[in-house]
């Protein structure tokens, strides 16, 4: 390697420590829970926020389809978020009322959407004036509009999972009308099979790779989540 090129790159590792040290990119913001249910029946649920952060926080919010690169300006959901712009003080905490509104939606099942909850933080005071780069922090959790004409209860979904064997893994099929979330499988002394966590739609399958061979009638022991965002577990046997 010549000298030339030597000092280049301690002259780039430089910068990037620079750039480094400037960067503010901790989270203040957090949404009590992992999830929200949104039960037809209510005018409306709300959410809450808590700044840990002896500074506030401007908070941004906004529901979308499922867009992860939705915007405030491009979401389009029937929902109406209040307030979509707050400054949250340090250490205390700001509730946002989600109402719904426009047509209705499909009867029979769930409904899944996504709040997002941007924390974007004040520049500290010893760094006003300086060259520093403000990392703003987006939060984001499942929405979940649960339609009242349901006739089974969530908290007995599971029973309506089943666990096909294919090649390379499972296809878990959701018979019931609920969101399932899959977070791993497990047989005997084999531990956590899955490559990957997923959430299956009501009235749908997925397919999921195994770390593992699989085998048909066999029992597996599912990990999933419910609405508390527990996790809760299942033995199914597959076909």
């Amino acid at each position: 390697m010549g000298l030339a090129l030597e000092k280049i790159m301690i002259k780039q590792l430089l910068l990037a420590g620079l750039l480094l040290s400037s960067v503010s990119a901790q989270a203040n913001i957090v949404i009590n829970g992992t999830r929200i249910i949104y039960p037809e029946k209510n005018k409306d649920v709300t959410v809450q926020l808590v700044n840990n952060g002896s500074d506030s926080s401007l908070v941004q919010a906004w529901i979308d389809d499922g867009d992860i690169n939705s915007t405030p300006e491009t979401a389009n959901v029937p929902f109406l978020l209040s307030p979509p712009v707050v400054k949250v003080s340090g250490d205390s905490g700001q509730q946002l009322r989600i109402t719904k509104i426009g047509a209705p939606l499909i009867a029979d099942r769930e409904s899944i959407f996504f709040l997002n909850v941007l924390d974007i933080p004040p520049t500290p005071e010893n760094m006003q004036g300086a060259n520093t780069l403000q990392l703003a922090i987006k939060s984001r959790i499942k929405i979940f509009y649960r339609p009242s004409e349901l006739k089974e209860k969530a908290s007995t979904s599971a029973e309506k999972i089943e666990l096909q064997v294919v090649a390379k893994g499972f296809n878990i099929i959701n018979k019931s009308a609920y969101f399932f979330t899959l977070a791993n499988i497990d047989q005997h002394d084999k531990k956590h099979l899955l490559v990957d966590s997923i959430m299956v739609a009501p009235f749908s399958s997925a397919i999921v790779e195994s770390k593992e061979p699989t085998s048909k009638n066999t029992p597996y022991t599912l990990m999933y989540i419910d609405d508390l965002g527990a996790y809760k577990t299942k033995i199914v046997t597959s076909h």
